[in-house]
């Protein structure tokens, strides 16, 4: 049964983004940000989650392989030519006309994310593909981002206030760091980089781990999807992947501990994360540990399953059993399989889809069963080259 609804979910998350790029010649994959739409949005990080999701789709014989090199070449080659500054793309383009929208932000984590899931396709699929993702990737300078007083990357920047905050907390960026370590714009400063980040550590429910500022689960996800951390650890002695694991049990025990607070939470229904709610978008939803004494992260009862699925890899009996509960709720599942997020406090079942949400589940599945993504991404000579660089080390067995 566990088997069937790992299938089933891990296709009708493919299918999301087999249905939802554009395929006009002139914007030809770039990806929708939300289904159903209320916008014409790009997500850029999303289209990177699609390139991905066509070596899985290729790699679970979804697609033919013939037909994900065209659907990846055709994108990269849309992507080549997009508005970028320094090689950095913005958060948002539109889906038609291919131009920036929402006067977005230029944005380094929404950059590092397309750029894994090209080179993860580039990876899987070799070639012409590869050889473009990869100059896609070298032309990032990373350097223009990086805030030399400080040694944190900024954050993002906006055509009215510049660059603007750190990426001082471990967070969602890891995967920046490695990119930067793999080519020439960003060799000299990725090391310096990834080692001057604070590493908050703190506890919950006996598990102790490295938190993030809001508490949110996706923060040990994003990065984790395409960098194989298992076995590995840094000079300070960090393993990532294990660190992940003590994170996705701690926010599962304190959705356990909470469970007479917010009839959603429980053991089969956890993972606190940045997601759709009754009123809207919210990112800062999460579990303590998080930021200024746990005072950063917002509890209100809102569960997503790309939480739980997101940690697959990392938790496989706890996030199985989560998987099936959530296709236990018939509200819950629609044409792309686990809707984003649902609150049993508020009767409210969310309609939508968030391409990341979708990206992070597929990509992790594909994880735990194949290592799709792991070998695809992490098998490139620069990607190997990064992990030494950042001074990583296998652990003896």
């Amino acid at each position: 049964m566990i088997d069937e609804l790992i299938e089933r979910e891990r296709k009708l998350s493919f299918n999301f983004f087999y249905d939802n790029f554009s395929r006009e010649p002139s914007t030809f994959g770039l990806t929708h940000d939300m289904y159903p739409t209320i916008h014409n949005d790009c997500s850029v990080a999303a289209s990177g989650y699609m390139l991905a999701a066509m070596a899985v789709g290729a790699d679970f014989g979804y697609i033919s392989k013939k037909e994900g090199e065209d659907i990846c070449l055709k994108t990269l080659k849309t992507f080549k030519k997009l508005e970028r500054r320094e090689g950095f793309y913005y958060h948002f383009y539109d889906m038609y006309s291919g131009k920036r929208t929402r006067n977005s932000e230029l944005s380094n984590i929404d950059t590092a994310l397309f750029l894994a899931g090209a080179l993860t396709a580039g990876g899987y699929f070799g070639g012409e593909i590869l050889g473009l993702a990869r100059e896609i990737a070298k032309e990032v300078n990373w350097e223009f981002f990086y805030d030399k007083k400080r040694k944190y990357f900024y954050l993002a920047e906006f055509d009215d206030k510049g660059l603007v905050g750190n990426w001082d907390v471990y967070a969602e960026q890891l995967i920046m760091y490695f990119l930067a370590a793999a080519y020439e714009k960003g060799k000299d400063i990725a090391e310096e980089a990834y080692y001057s980040f604070n590493r908050m550590r703190g506890e919950y429910g006996g598990h102790k781990f490295v938190y993030g500022w809001f508490g949110s689960i996706f923060i040990h996800q994003f990065s984790h999807a395409f960098l194989d951390f298992k076995d590995t650890r840094d000079k300070n002695g960090d393993n990532w992947f294990d660190n992940t694991v003590e994170a996705t049990l701690a926010n599962r025990q304190f959705c356990i501990d909470n469970s007479d607070k917010f009839k959603g939470y429980g053991k089969t229904s956890w993972g606190l994360t940045s997601c759709l709610t009754v009123t809207g978008y919210r990112g800062h939803l999460g579990t303590p540990p998080s930021g200024n004494n746990n005072t950063e992260h917002i509890v209100e009862g809102t569960v997503a399953p790309c939480g739980a699925l997101g940690s697959f890899p990392f938790t496989p009996k706890e996030s199985g059993a989560a998987l099936e509960h959530y296709y236990s709720e018939p509200k819950l599942v629609g044409k792309y399989g686990l809707y984003d997020a649902y609150n049993s406090d508020e009767n409210w079942f969310s309609d939508g889809y968030i391409g990341i949400d979708k990206g992070i589940t597929l990509l992790m599945l594909a994880n735990y069963e194949k290592q799709t993504v792991w070998r695809s991404f992490c098998s490139l000579p620069e990607i190997k080259q990064a992990f030494t660089a950042l001074r990583f080390k296998k652990e003896r067995n």
